[in-house]
């Protein structure tokens, strides 16, 4: 599902999706299942704590950190009002200086492919900025969107948005200069997040839960298959056949996926916050979990 590039554990704080400078847990999730009436469910879901860190070190921006993406030796942060923030991690225990490129709305996730990130910048919609050297970004690129920017995944040539009450914005951005016309599909609540693993992309729709739509034509998306959730579906992880879920007030939602228009019924980990983001890594789950 996900380029390795993005990291697990940053550099400075623990950043999860889309949520940042908030207390965060760790769940395991043995990739030990049961099945119940068909069903399959994790076997146990264990070792809900917080994780133990021996350090932890800053490098301010002048924004509020939303997102980040780390590839090679820069972790590039959407820094909301400040737009992209890139920072020289080559020592991670010493992060430079912030260099910036101001966006025209507020930045919220950025994703990098190649020589350019990806910037859902709420309002102003896509932002793609030339990072092929990243001492010195180029001027913003935008595409808009009728919706608001929260989230951006990137596969192969084409950008997939998570476009709040918009639904799926789908971009084409073989040539990153020149980005094409949105093509939109619809979602009953509002997206926030979005991953995109083979040919389906999932949506954290927040009061719809889990929207799972068909891309294996980008230019025709699916009607989305929806599996709702008892909280607010705010960021979404897949890893091998389930989807994990930071669903605000429900805590970590996992969800089987192993048939994708036919989601499975929801398990459920309570955390002792509100979870906002989530980022898997082998068998334990790292959720964003504000007090």
């Amino acid at each position: 599902m996900q380029n390795s590039k993005k990291k697990d554990i940053l550099l400075v704080v623990l950043v999860i999706s889309m949520c940042i400078l908030i207390p965060s847990i760790l769940i395991n999730i043995h990739k030990d299942f049961k099945s119940i009436n068909g069903e399959k469910y994790p076997r146990e879901i264990v070792d809900s704590h917080l994780p133990q860190v021996s350090s932890v070190y800053y490098e301010e921006t002048t924004g509020q950190a939303w997102g980040v993406y780390v590839s090679g030796d820069y972790a590039y942060v959407a820094s909301y009002f400040s737009g992209l923030a890139i920072i020289d991690i080559s020592d991670p225990t010493n992060p430079g200086a912030p260099i910036y490129e101001a966006t025209a709305g507020n930045s919220y996730c950025v994703y990098v492919s190649g020589d350019y990130a990806y910037v859902a910048d709420g309002s102003s919609g896509l932002a793609v900025i030339d990072i092929s050297d990243p001492t010195n970004p180029g001027t913003p690129v935008y595409e808009a969107t009728t919706g608001t920017a929260y989230g951006v995944y990137v596969s192969g040539d084409y950008a997939y948005v998570a476009d709040g009450f918009s639904g799926l914005a789908v971009i084409d951005i073989s040539d990153p200069t020149n980005p094409g016309t949105p093509i939109y599909e619809y979602t009953t609540g509002s997206a926030y997040d979005i991953y995109v693993s083979g040919d389906y992309a999932y949506v954290a729709d927040r009061s719809s839960g889990l929207a799972v739509i068909d891309i294996f034509d980008p230019t025709s998306p699916g009607t989305p298959f929806y599996e709702d959730t008892t909280g607010n579906a705010q960021s979404v992880y897949v890893s091998g056949d389930y989807v994990y879920i930071a669903d605000y007030s429900s805590g970590l939602v996992i969800i089987d996926i192993s048939d994708p228009t036919n989601p499975g019924t929801p398990v459920y980990e309570a955390t002792l916050g509100s979870a906002y983001g989530v980022h898997v890594s082998g068998n334990y789950a790292y959720i964003a979990d504000s007090t």
